[in-house]
């Protein structure tokens, strides 16, 4: 059973940019030693440590799934081509590569190769809201 809690704001509603710039350091407080005080110190061992614990306010959760890759290539200096085709001028390559584009059986093995969300193009939406989701 998952958990998911879906975080919704429009852009409009985030507020100015933030603009920083140089300024020159500003005394606020000048407070004086008080030499009566020094009366009251008392210097401590190195093993007395004093500690505060407060009560941790943020929640944060990461569930990835591990996905490989892995990228590989092939170099198609001499084997790739057809034998009656110079791999080195281009002009013959060129031409090869656009009778071979232009093949329905090659458009159709494209197709088959790619993941079907990348065949099917949507236009981006002009929505104005940002959502977040946190699992």
């Amino acid at each position: 059973m998952e958990i998911t809690y879906v975080y919704s704001k429009n852009r409009c509603e985030f507020g100015r940019q933030c603009q920083f710039s140089d300024s020159p350091a500003e005394l606020l407080v000048d407070i004086h030693p008080d030499p009566s005080l020094a009366l009251n110190f008392i210097q401590k061992s190195h093993r007395d440590v004093a500690t505060q614990t407060g009560v941790e306010m943020s929640e944060h959760e990461v569930n990835t799934e591990l996905h490989e890759t892995r990228s590989c290539g092939v170099n198609h200096v001499e084997g790739g081509w057809p034998k009656d085709i110079d791999s080195a001028d281009k002009k013959q390559t060129s031409l090869f590569r656009n009778k071979v584009e232009k093949d329905e059986s090659y458009i159709n093995s494209v197709l088959q190769l790619s993941p079907p969300s990348l065949t099917v193009m949507h236009p981006p939406t002009k929505d104005c809201s940002v959502n977040a989701v946190s699992r």
